[in-house]
């Protein structure tokens, strides 16, 4: 295993593992000493959160906010920021509805093994969405399901692919793409990889600014359209029994189609898929319906929602503990202390915890923020890890 310039000497001469993870099985090899952002290779992630200037006064700021903090761990922070997909959005139970994540997760294998083609949805804000997923795909890869496309892969036009580069490793890397750099997302992605999906590209390539469709519809069509085209191009490549998993964000997922009262086309994605390839897709949405009970359940379709999906899964609302989503403590993930080095920083960190045989190329375990005097905790399970700090890009005027 290649190790990163600087990274052997600390491995050497590693801290002893906090008394909790201990007792709890892991062990934490720290480098002690916090390295610069642009010591990573990908500095881009290392930044504060901020909305740019021209979107300050819209809408979506809120958003933008809890987006760059959920891929810090810190969707605390994002929730404080006042985005909405941290409060109830109650829907009606799903008449004769499962309850429970194990009895959603059957209905959901039920009705995919008639199917082709899934297509889940996710907010991009809300990581619990990815553990479902990934969830979801150790249900469906027994019933024939052999592909795994997402959103988030770069697709490029002049050479392969990197999760087709990367096919091979048994890690996903954070150069993959954008949200794949979440550690929430890289379980689902390295999840993927360990049940033997193929991983597929299929968003729009890169499109120079010069040669964007004029006006926010045509933009969203030009890129829905070409989705659609890459995923029926990819169907062609499939062999007949082989069926396909598509994570997406949002409305792309939706599968009927409309129009403006113009004419114009305004479909989604699914809905342009389901026109080329004749496929009754069954589409799964995770971000219409928020904490209507205790417990993971299936709702009604939202009214102003009839017929966009075929599945509504209803999560309940976000709650925070020690600085992290309060559902990460579960299902064999402990709350670690973070090295007593970094606690008594007088700065802000970055702290990532790695699998101890995966490169620093790897998408980490975990990955959290912390000010001074915050009582934050990784969330780990058992294992041996790789910790350490990285000195964040602080944006001026950025709270």
């Amino acid at each position: 295993m290649r190790l990163a310039a600087g990274v052997a000497t600390a491995l050497i001469a590693a801290t002893a593992p906090a008394a909790n993870a201990q007792e709890a099985g892991i062990e934490l090899i720290v480098d002690p000493e916090p390295i610069e952002a642009e010591a990573t290779g990908m500095p881009g992630i290392y930044v504060q959160p901020s909305v740019p200037e021209q979107f300050r006064e819209n809408s979506g700021a809120a958003g933008i906010l809890a987006q760059g903090w959920s891929m810090l761990g810190r969707e605390d922070l994002g929730a404080k920021a006042g985005s909405d997909e941290y409060q109830p959005r109650r829907c009606k139970a799903l008449a004769g509805g499962a309850t429970g994540a194990q009895n959603v997760l059957d209905a959901i294998a039920a009705r995919a093994v008639d199917a082709r083609v899934v297509i889940i949805n996710e907010s991009h804000e809300v990581i619990r969405h990815r553990d479902f997923s990934r969830q979801i795909i150790e249900r469906l890869r027994p019933l024939g399901y052999t592909v795994f496309a997402a959103e988030t892969f770069q697709n490029l036009t002049d050479k392969p692919d990197p999760v087709e580069e990367s096919a091979e490793l048994l890690y996903p890397r954070s150069k993959d793409g954008y949200y794949l750099r979440e550690p929430v997302f890289g379980e689902l992605v390295r999840t993927a990889k360990r049940l033997g999906f193929r991983l597929a590209a299929y968003e729009q390539p890169f499109v120079p600014a010069s040669e964007r469709p004029t006006g926010i519809d045509a933009q969203i069509a030009s890129r829905e359209q070409s989705q659609a085209e890459n995923l029926a191009a990819l169907l062609a490549t499939m062999g007949p029994q082989e069926k396909l998993v598509v994570h997406v964000g949002y409305s792309h997922a939706r599968e009927i189609e409309t129009k403006r009262k113009d004419g114009f086309d305004t479909s989604w994605m699914g809905a342009r898929l389901k026109r080329m390839t004749g496929i009754d897709l069954l589409t799964i949405a995770q971000t219409k319906c928020i904490g209507s009970a205790e417990q993971v359940r299936l709702a009604q379709a939202p009214e102003a929602n009839v017929r966009w999906f075929d599945m509504f899964v209803d999560h309940p609302v976000t709650t925070f503990e020690h600085g992290r989503s309060a559902w990460r403590f579960g299902n064999g993930y402990e709350a670690v202390d973070l090295p007593a080095e970094f606690q008594a920083a007088g700065e802000p960190l970055i702290i990532e915890a790695f699998a101890a045989n995966e490169p620093f190329e790897a998408v980490p375990v975990d990955r959290v923020w912390v000010s001074p005097g915050e009582d934050v905790k990784l969330a780990l399970k058992t294992g041996r890890y790789r910790v350490r700090a990285v000195r964040p890009t602080i944006v001026p005027g950025a709270d």
